[in-house]
């Protein structure tokens, strides 16, 4: 088996990517969705959009996720899953994108053989 690391990435529910047109950021996928599709794309082994209830970044005040429509500041994150070399090519890659985001490496350890 490889040597799988994970990294979680946090933003904002109303997190737009700031390199595309006018246009684009008004009818395109929402950030998760992009990062995902991109992720997909570079072939990276596992991405899980995981469904925060409620929670705050960067010492935001606690957004709760009870409504249907989520604040914009409402915490969001993406976990990936892969070889440590194959998420750094990613992140780099993919910088530009990631710039207002927190990546956080999680420590891996192996419960179960």
């Amino acid at each position: 088996m490889k040597d799988f690391i994970t990294i979680r990435i946090y933003f904002e529910y109303g997190q737009k990517i700031k390199t595309h047109s006018f246009w684009k950021k008004l009818y395109a996928s929402d950030f998760s969705t992009e990062l995902m599709k991109r992720a997909k794309a570079f072939g990276l082994h596992q991405v899980l959009h995981l469904n925060v209830n409620k929670g705050y970044l960067d010492n935001q005040k606690i957004n709760w996720g009870v409504n249907e429509i989520r604040h914009f500041k409402h915490p969001h994150l993406i976990e990936i899953i892969d070889t440590e070399l194959k998420i750094n090519q990613f992140l780099q890659q993919e910088q530009s994108i990631l710039a207002e985001t927190n990546v956080i490496l999680v420590k891996n350890e192996v419960l179960i053989k």
